[in-house]
């Protein structure tokens, strides 16, 4: 889709209050625990998802966000190595042309940006609905799945936005008017991917479930969304019995993180062996992606550990 067209369907989707939305100001701790019990709840759906954090999906997330980079490769890129600081339930991706203005924006006014939301996953918009229509988790107004701003890889909430605004603007991004922590790019450069994450998540479905295809057609439908009330908050297959293995604090330890180190190496990828998760081994893993053609993220999910082969 052109950029012209693209500012034409903008008017269309749903305005949601930001500053009610589940990521901002979630507490970390909180989040953590929420992911654990994500981890071991291996028979949860995202119908079911437990508490008001769309983090408890993070393995689900990252599988799709992996497969939409499958499809397009660089549709949707990490901006986790600017000058920010993420919050504990952010995804922190946006298109290329975003990135590389946010960066544009970062450098002039010299400090640190805080995000709150990034991008949206189909099934993480899908919890923030289904909290919006049973009345959880304070949630007045959320958009239905693949219509949000936050879906489209262009949107950002972050703190100080006064602060920020004429830094953004000047750098090809806009403040949402009666939504004061957000903000979109509409610079150049911009692509509709909205049917690209549809058509990710119907491919991973039907590679898990060959009894029960969908179209893979990048429309969110109701067998679509069906589906995805049915799909496992820790993500499809391997995920669903093992750890995702991250960079945190404290370090992750143990013998997963080990056989990881060990994959690594067989790959020609320099890391100690040791069984710890620090930022060389972090760093090891985002090499390894990069040469697979994954999201270089440094996070261990099923996409990563498939092609490591353990």
């Amino acid at each position: 889709m052109n950029q012209d067209t693209y500012l034409a369907t903008e008017s269309t989707e749903t305005i949601e209050p930001c500053e009610d939305i589940n990521e901002i100001n979630n507490d970390p701790e909180e989040v953590k625990r929420s992911q654990d019990e994500a981890t071991r709840s291996f028979g949860t759906k995202v119908q079911q998802a437990p508490g008001c954090s769309t983090a408890v999906l993070s393995g689900l997330s990252k599988q799709i966000i992996d497969e939409m980079n499958r499809i397009e490769p660089g549709c949707l890129v990490s901006f986790a190595d600017l000058n920010v600081q993420n919050g504990a339930a952010v995804n922190p991706f946006l298109q290329p042309k975003a990135k590389a203005a946010l960066a544009r924006a970062i450098e002039d006014r010299g400090r640190t940006l805080v995000v709150n939301s990034a991008y949206r996953t189909l099934p993480q918009q899908l919890m923030l609905y289904n909290q919006y229509k049973n009345g959880r988790c304070g949630i007045a107004i959320a958009a239905r799945p693949s219509t949000s701003n936050h879906e489209d890889g262009l949107a950002l909430d972050v703190e100080d936005p006064r602060g920020w605004e004429p830094y953004f603007i000047r750098h090809g991004w806009r403040p949402l008017r009666g939504d004061p922590p957000h903000f979109d790019y509409t610079g150049g450069g911009r692509s509709d991917i909205s049917n690209i994450a549809v058509k990710a998540f119907q491919r991973l479905w039907n590679r898990y479930n060959s009894r029960d295809r969908i179209a893979e057609d990048g429309d969110c439908g109701a067998a679509t969304l069906a589906r995805l009330n049915q799909s496992p908050i820790a993500g499809f297959g391997e995920i669903n019995s093992i750890r995702i293995l991250r960079l945190s604090q404290p370090f992750m330890e143990g013998d997963d993180v080990r056989k990881i180190q060990q994959a690594l190496l067989k790959a020609n990828i320099k890391v100690t062996v040791d069984g710890v998760f620090g930022s060389t081994t972090e760093s090891a893993i985002k090499q390894f992606q990069q040469q697979k053609g994954l999201t270089p993220d440094g996070v261990v999910g099923s996409a990563t550990r498939l092609e490591l082969g353990v």
